[in-house]
């Protein structure tokens, strides 16, 4: 059985304490909730155009935690410049705009989201809370991953929403969008085609004996 799989997007970490939380992020991710942490500059190195090899490997997953944390601090400045409701603004920090793209990427996958969001960041974009995912605010250190809502909630989405998400048939997935073929087994494989074989046959019989049933059977099966 394949083991679940989430995609960590996080910038590279500048300071000791953001490197030890991402190896603590890790450990825990592998020892408390059984999944294997995909992390580019860690254990996942793009040789060509990043977004591919991103967009490759979160295919793979089956979720991804964002972990959004200070890269830029504004002290003063105006948004809107030059506009009618142009507004100074100061003492603002934002993260990488690599959050932003890879949730983006997540959320077009139909990747189950979660963030962990520093204190105090900025948020813009989908760095958030929306309907589709939740933001967990925390310091981003090795004592803020120990709290224990933090903990908790991030196990919890693991076992609610990640699990059950690597659980389903890779078929399935791959009419999602989430899997190649080349990336199935030959098990898998002959099982898809058998469901395209079997709703094939199924529509053929329904629409030689019930014309407006079989073009109802094969309206809903043929996508699959």
């Amino acid at each position: 059985m394949v083991a679940a799989r989430v995609f960590v997007s996080m910038g590279t970490p500048y300071t000791e304490e953001y490197s030890r939380f991402r190896d603590d992020l890790e450990a825990f991710l592998y020892n408390i909730c059984a999944v294997d942490a995909r992390i580019v500059g860690k254990n996942e190195y793009p040789s060509g155009s990043p977004l591919i090899h991103i967009r490759e490997v979160m295919r793979s997953c089956h979720g991804v935690i964002v972990v959004a944390y200070e890269r830029k601090f504004l002290e003063s400045g105006i948004e809107k410049r030059g506009g009618d409701v142009a507004q100074k603004i100061s003492q603002r920090t934002y993260t990488t705009p690599w959050n932003h793209i890879e949730s983006s990427m997540a959320y077009s996958l139909g990747l189950p989201l979660y963030i962990l969001c520093q204190r105090g960041l900025s948020e813009e974009g989908l760095i958030e809370s929306k309907l589709d995912w939740y933001v967990q605010y925390l310091e981003i250190s090795s004592a803020g991953l120990r709290e224990p809502a933090v903990a908790e909630s991030l196990r919890s989405w693991v076992n609610t929403r990640v699990l059950p998400n690597s659980k389903k048939p890779r078929s399935l997935l791959s009419t999602q969008g989430l899997v190649k073929f080349s990336e199935m087994t030959p098990d898998e494989l002959l099982k898809f085609l058998g469901l395209l074989a079997a709703a094939f046959f199924l529509g053929a019989i329904t629409s030689a004996a019930f014309p407006a049933l079989g073009e109802l059977v094969r309206s809903h099966l043929w996508p699959l």
